[in-house]
């Protein structure tokens, strides 16, 4: 499953999204220049040039429209501006390829691009690109590739001085210049060329190709998605996923690539045929609860004799819930078909070393095993939890039923899955249990004096098994399905230990995609963390919920404690999870809430979205609700939550 997700939001350009060229000063131009879009000055009255400059749009002259514009570009240059940086790289920019970030040059104030700057979107059509300087300057024959999902919108080279693009370069993304801007001859700009206090310059050309100015246009497409099996598949099980991609509104035929994706985690991509379809294979999806997408990257096609341009588009979630359990499909018992005719109940003890759901039960069928089967799960003291008659089934083979309504089971806690058989011919394996069989998170311990493994009840009517006989596995399984968690049990912070002791309750707000229960908290731990810990689950406003105090704890990594009763949440509300530690050394990782961390159907929310400030904290000897933040700090708690 996925760790991280959630891309930037999209820079908004508001009214000045339909101007192609916009200055604070004067427009000016000389020779042959077309400008694709509108054309406007604010507060700057001057336009000139036009003819023999064309502006296939409306020129907006120091009107209320290029007020209005003008604004929003401003907005849109601040908002570009107040982004936290994601690294400083070398001022050429040329030869280079760059995935999405807030980029400032290492030395100097200047932003250079000779040859080919490569922009890689890493299939995602929302990600960001942002350039930060005090001046830009391409060369000439300079050009901006955009790949795997990057658009001209979602690019921004954001200066503080002027920008020059050079002679017969190619420019994609946009110029917001707080100063001057030149667009120099012969060069062709898809996007928009923005100076917000000073002039733009447009040289044209005397002969050849127009100098342009052009604001992106995109043809929509639609993407679909279907996924098989549907609803539910076995870890290991192969999986199919097929995208159709379809033009809204051109008869064009697409090209391009799709991208299949869990959560933010590529799968794997396919190139379109002749009739827009793509499709994967995977069998590697892990157990777990999954929302599937495919993502048209965009790509460029011939309508008539015209080049165009197709947007990309993400098809609708598909849900597909991976089961675990004991043994794959391709385990195999060593006598398929015991002798005895007797009607018998068998079954296996296990446990999950996380909490879960089991969905059902399934049993390994030899061809004479022809009569009535009754799947039911049970606790290890005898009490029955659910039942469920096998319908469907196939000649031979691993048969699965599932019951009405899932069962919710603990971490480290043993059940009894079993199957019941009037017709005996029961399917057998002696001595599996003469050790642990593992298949994590689910074991079935090796059989022991008091807590034997590889159980049977003779009688008529399906019945609870007590009876053993040489460790026999009798191949009955438990088909389950973890709970959700934000982080995977191999994420780790960046700071394991922090050196303070005071006693600090420490949070973090979450959402859920869709109803359920949270059925406990788990933290992060270092090796100094050594004192009480109390998991807690609250709502926005700071009513509890349900607290838990933590037991059987390791030294260090990840720890989880169950409530007494699953608490359950609303889809799209905010919660915040937190624990409270009597010894302080918490710990944690600076400004990773400045994305969301988004594992379906949980998100850890972005730090100043829309629940406002997120890693939480409150100093105090005693379990409090966390309500100070600092630096969008990550202080690694967790919910265990399972799905209603």
């Amino acid at each position: 499953m996925p760790d991280r997700a959630v891309a930037a939001p999209l820079i908004p350009l508001g009214s000045s999204a339909g101007f192609a060229v916009l200055a604070g000063g004067a427009v000016a131009n000389t020779d042959n220049t077309t400008v694709t879009g509108d054309l406007g000055t604010s507060p700057g009255t001057v336009v000139s040039g036009f003819p023999p400059g064309q502006v296939i749009g409306t020129i907006h002259a120091g009107d209320a429209t290029a007020a209005s514009a003008k604004t929003d570009a401003v907005a849109a240059y601040n908002n570009a501006a107040g982004r936290g940086v994601t690294d400083n790289v070398p001022a050429q920019l040329g030869g280079t390829t760059k995935g999405p970030g807030v980029f400032v040059p290492q030395s100097g104030t200047t932003f250079q691009i000779n040859g080919t700057l490569t922009l890689d979107a890493q299939t995602d059509p929302n990600a960001i690109f942002i350039f930060r300087a005090a001046t830009l300057t391409t060369a000439t024959v300079s050009n901006i590739n955009l790949v795997n999902g990057a658009r001209t919108d979602n690019v921004f080279f954001q200066i503080t001085g002027t920008a020059t693009l050079g002679m017969n370069s190619t420019f994609r993304g946009n110029v917001l210049a707080n100063n001057a801007a030149t667009v120099s001859s012969g060069a062709a700009v898809t996007g928009r060329v923005f100076a917000l206090t000073n002039n733009v310059t447009l040289q044209g050309t005397t002969s050849g190709p127009r100098t342009r100015v052009s604001l992106p246009e995109e043809l929509p497409t639609q993407t679909s998605l279907t996924v098989s099996p549907t609803g539910s598949a076995a870890e290991g099980q192969q999986v199919t996923l097929s995208a159709e991609v379809t033009p809204q509104s051109s008869p064009v035929a697409p090209q391009g690539k799709v991208a299949f994706k869990d959560g933010s985690t590529l799968l794997g991509t396919d190139t379109l045929d002749v009739n827009g379809d793509a499709q994967i294979q995977t069998s590697t999806l892990p157990g777990g609860n999954h929302r599937i997408t495919a993502v048209f990257l965009g790509g460029e096609t011939f309508d008539g004799e015209e080049l165009v341009y197709l947007a990309p588009s993400t098809s609708a979630g598909v849900n597909l819930t991976v089961t675990e359990s004991l043994w794959p499909s391709s385990a195999t018992p060593a006598v398929a078909n015991h002798p005895d005719t007797d009607p018998v109940t068998l079954g296996v003890r296990f446990a999950s070393s996380t909490s879960g759901l089991v969905q059902g039960i399934r049993f390994y069928k030899g061809s004479q095993n022809t009569g009535t089967h009754i799947g039911s799960l049970w606790t290890s003291g005898g009490t029955q939890l659910a039942t469920v008659t096998f319908t469907g089934e196939t000649a031979s083979g691993w048969q699965q039923a599932n019951f009405s309504t899932p069962v919710p089971i603990n971490a480290g806690v043993v059940y009894i899955a079993s199957y019941f058989t009037s017709a005996g011919h029961f399917s057998y394996t002696q001595n599996y249990f003469n050790s642990d069989r593992n298949s994590p998170p689910l074991t079935a311990p090796a059989s022991a004096p008091g807590a034997r493994n590889g159980i049977y009840t003779y009688g008529a009517a399906n019945a609870f098994p007590t009876s053993t006989f040489q460790a026999s596995n009798y191949w009955v399984d438990p088909v389950f399905v973890r709970s959700d968690t934000v982080w995977t049990d191999t994420a780790t912070p960046a700071v394991f230990n922090e050196p303070g002791t005071n006693p600090v309750t420490l949070g973090v707000k979450f959402r859920a995609d869709t109803a359920g229960v949270v059925r406990g908290i788990r933290f992060f731990k270092g090796s100094q963390n050594t004192g009480t810990h109390i998991g807690t689950l609250w709502t926005s406003g700071g009513t509890q919920l349900a607290s838990v105090t933590f037991s059987g704890e390791s030294a260090s990594g990840w720890q989880q404690a169950y409530f007494s009763s699953p608490v359950s949440i609303s889809a799209d509300t905010t919660y915040v999870a937190s624990y409270y530690t009597s010894s302080g050394h918490f710990s944690y990782t600076v400004e990773d809430f400045f994305d969301a961390e988004r594992n379906y159907p949980l998100t850890a929310l972005e730090d100043g979205g829309v629940s406002g400030a997120n890693g939480v904290y409150a100093y105090a000897a005693t379990n409090t609700f966390p309500t100070n933040s600092y630096q969008a700090t990550n202080y690694w708690v967790d919910v265990l939550f399972d799905i209603s």
